[in-house]
C-alpha cells in the first residue's frame, strides 16, 4: 500500500511539473508580444505627433498668411483713403485758386470799367508800415490814391494771396494821358517763363599724333591670333579694331577687339610684330593722320 501511494505521488508530481516547465516559453512570447505592442504604440504615437506638428505648422502658416492678407488690405485701404484725401484736397485747392483767380479777374474788369479820368493830379504816395505777413505765400499790395465823392482818398495797402501759383501783382497807378490823369487799377499777372538757355556747343574732337614706342622682347614670337566674334556695329562709320597680342612688360596678353568711333582725317595702323635677330620688336597699334 505504501508503495502504491508513493508511486501515485511521484506520478502526480510529474504530471503537475510538465506544465510548469512550459511557462518560461509562454512568458517569453508574452514579453515579445508586449515589446512589439510597445514599439507599435511608440511608432503610432510618433506618427500622431508628426501629424499634429504638421497640422500645427499648417495652421500657423494659414494664420500668418491671413494676418499678412489682412495687413495688406488695411494698408491698401489706408493708401486708398490717403489718395482720396489728397485728391480731394488738391481739388479743393484748385477750386479755391480758380475762385480767387476768377474774383481777381472780375475785380480787375470792374476796375477797368470804372476807370477814372481826372484833370486833378493825385497826391504823392504815402509811406506805409507793413504788418507781419500772414504766410510766406502772401504778397504785399501797395496802397494807392482812389477817387470818391469828388476827391482823392487813400486806399491803404494790405497782404493778399495770389489767385494761382506763378502770379505777380502789378501796382495800381495814375498816368497822364493827353493832359488827363487816368487811373489804372492793380492786377495779378502771370510770370513770364524765362527763355530756355541755349544748348551747349557740341564738343569738337581734337586728336594728336601719338608717340609710338617700339618694344624689343627677348622671347619667342607671340602665340597665334585668336578668332573673335565681331559684335553688332554700334553706329554708322564705326571701325572694328581687331584683337591682338600685346606686351604688358612681363608677358604676352590678349587684347580683345573693339569698335572705335570714326576719326575724320585719321586711319588706324594695326600693331606689328617683327623679328629683330634673336628678339621680337613690337609696335603698338595707333591712329595716324592720312
Amino acid at each position: 500500500m505504501r508503495i502504491w501511494v508513493a508511486a501515485t505521488a511521484v506520478l502526480f508530481g510529474l504530471g503537475t511539473a510538465l506544465p510548469v516547465r512550459a511557462d518560461p516559453d509562454e512568458k517569453a512570447r508574452e514579453l515579445q508580444q508586449a515589446e512589439r505592442r510597445k514599439k507599435e504604440d511608440r511608432a503610432r504615437q510618433d506618427r500622431e505627433r508628426v501629424e499634429r506638428e504638421r497640422l500645427d505648422r499648417e495652421r500657423l502658416e494659414r494664420e500668418r498668411l491671413d494676418r499678412e492678407r489682412l495687413e495688406r488690405e488695411r494698408l491698401n485701404r489706408e493708401r486708398g483713403r490717403e489718395v482720396r484725401e489728397q485728391e480731394r484736397a488738391a481739388g479743393e485747392r484748385e477750386a479755391a485758386e480758380r475762385g480767387r483767380e476768377i474774383r481777381a479777374e472780375e475785380a480787375h474788369r470792374e476796375a477797368r470799367e470804372e476807370a477814372w479820368r481826372l484833370r486833378v493830379p493825385p497826391p504823392a504816395l504815402r509811406t506805409e508800415m507793413r504788418p507781419v505777413a500772414p504766410s510766406p505765400r502772401h504778397i504785399w499790395i501797395r496802397g494807392y490814391w482812389g477817387w470818391q465823392d469828388g476827391r482823392h482818398v487813400w486806399m491803404g495797402g494790405h497782404w493778399d494771396e495770389p489767385p494761382a501759383p506763378g502770379r505777380v501783382w502789378v501796382d495800381a497807378r495814375w498816368a497822364n494821358e493827353n493832359g488827363e490823369w487816368v487811373f489804372h487799377p492793380g492786377y495779378w499777372e502771370p510770370v513770364a517763363a524765362p527763355p530756355p538757355p541755349p544748348p551747349p556747343p557740341a564738343p569738337v574732337a581734337v586728336y594728336a599724333d601719338p608717340a609710338i614706342a617700339e618694344v624689343n622682347i627677348a622671347l619667342g614670337p607671340p602665340p597665334p591670333r585668336r578668332v573673335e566674334v565681331v559684335p553688332r556695329q554700334p553706329g554708322n562709320g564705326y571701325l572694328w579694331i581687331e584683337g591682338d597680342w600685346i606686351w604688358d612688360g612681363h608677358q604676352y596678353r590678349w587684347a580683345s577687339g573693339r569698335w572705335e568711333a570714326p576719326r575724320p582725317g585719321w586711319m588706324w595702323v594695326p600693331p606689328q610684330w617683327q623679328p629683330a635677330g634673336a628678339h621680337y620688336r613690337w609696335r603698338p597699334g595707333h591712329w595716324r593722320r592720312r
